[in-house]
């Protein structure tokens, strides 16, 4: 597919950069501009990591919850429809929070992915 969706987001970002910015005096203006400019090439270097990384952090959360993993592919071996499994990330979230807040001591399981999440965002 033509333009891929990384031409696409550094598109966006050009026109941001190239032909809003310059037309821009106002300095909070601008550097709102720039930081939707870093977020957008962020996002075209990193969108395809997206899908990857979600199947993983389903896959921890079913450990974690001790579900029965679930099947994510559809008719291409490989290939997972990125909303059902976000519905489904969403469902085990939900989950894990409810966990969370009923009160009772989290088990080392819960407070071992807990640890790992904070850590992937540093």
């Amino acid at each position: 597919m033509r333009p891929t969706l990384s031409e696409q987001i550094i598109g966006a970002r050009r026109v941001l950069v190239e032909l809003a910015a310059p037309e821009v005096s106002d300095s909070y203006t601008q550097e709102q501009i720039a930081f939707a400019a870093a977020a957008l090439e962020h996002a075209a270097a990193r969108w395809s990591e997206v899908l990857p990384d979600l199947v993983t952090d389903i896959r921890a959360l079913e450990k974690v919850l001790g579900i029965e993993p679930a099947v994510l592919e559809e008719a291409v071996p490989g290939v997972v429809d990125y909303e059902a499994a976000d519905g489904y990330h969403r469902s085990l979230r939900a989950q894990l929070t409810d966990e969370i807040m009923s009160g009772s001591e989290p088990s080392p399981a819960v407070r071992a992915y807990l640890a790992d999440s904070t850590e992937r965002l540093k």
